[in-house]
């Protein structure tokens, strides 16, 4: 049962407040309530008001599903606490990346939570997201409509990508170009682990052995690449310009370029 919100000091906000501060919808948040997730507002003169501890959380929330968490995992990971006292990774240790983590990458979602995050988009925006294959249309037991994000951070990326003027067609692109990069990449890092067996590598150059430590493997892949990329994308566009003159001057195929 969800409780009733703790006493707050601070500013009162009502409930079109609160949607205009998070970005959070309002029959969401009455969902959070009454799944338990977020406190239920105080009473003042009859009237619904939330704090500032309303916020916080609402924004944890958000946090959370913007890196894949499902609200049963979401849940677990706020408790009572306002936010969560750490990075996800820390908090959950090594198997929030690995298959956990990857099993919450995918969600199937009903027309009310598409609606929800696409928000003003909806639903202008479905047809181009299935063409590109960010949903697909799934039809449950009882008839009624769905739609299956295979992978739910990819998805909130290429709206965000949108926000800046980047078509889906494109951000598919992108996704695909860096998927199939990492591939590669990946593919040489454990050729290199292999073939350091027994020397600079004290361990099995075998899929057994190497999967003892795949959880912590794939933590230290995760922290280490999104940083790397964060800082790479920085540094090219920061001479983008230059970039510019080449793709201009044909440094750059079309194959290259995926056109």
């Amino acid at each position: 049962m969800t409780s009733s919100a703790p006493s707050h000091h601070g500013r009162e906000l009502t409930l079109a407040e609160v949607e205009r501060e998070t970005g959070i919808a309002a029959r969401t948040v009455r969902y959070y309530q009454s799944e338990g997730l977020l406190h239920r507002p105080a009473r003042r003169a009859g009237k619904a008001v939330y704090g500032e501890q309303h916020l916080d959380r609402l924004r944890a929330i958000s946090s959370l599903q913007d890196q894949g968490l499902r609200l049963q995992t979401i849940r677990q990971v706020l408790g009572d606490a306002a936010e969560p006292a750490n990075d996800v990774v820390d908090l959950l240790g090594p198997a929030i990346t690995g298959t956990g983590w990857l099993a919450t990458s995918a969600r199937t979602l009903d027309e009310g939570e598409l609606a929800d995050l696409l928000g003003d988009n909806y639903p202008d925006q479905v047809p181009a997201l299935v063409s590109t294959g960010y949903l697909e249309r799934r039809t449950g037991p009882d008839g009624r409509r769905s739609w299956y994000a295979p992978s739910v951070p990819q998805l909130r990326g290429a709206l965000e990508l949108f926000e800046i003027g980047t078509d889906f067609t494109l951000s598919r692109w992108a996704s695909d170009t860096m998927r199939d990069r990492i591939r590669e990449l990946c593919e040489l890092l454990v050729a290199r682990w292999v073939a350091e067996a027994g020397t600079l590598y004290d361990g099995e150059g075998t899929s057994a052995g190497l999967e003892r430590n795949l959880e912590r493997l794939r933590s230290v892949a995760w922290q280490t690449a999104a940083h790397l990329v964060a800082e790479e994308i920085g540094a090219a566009i920061s001479h983008a310009d230059e970039i510019r003159a080449r793709v201009e001057a044909g440094e750059f195929s079309a194959e290259d370029l995926g056109r």
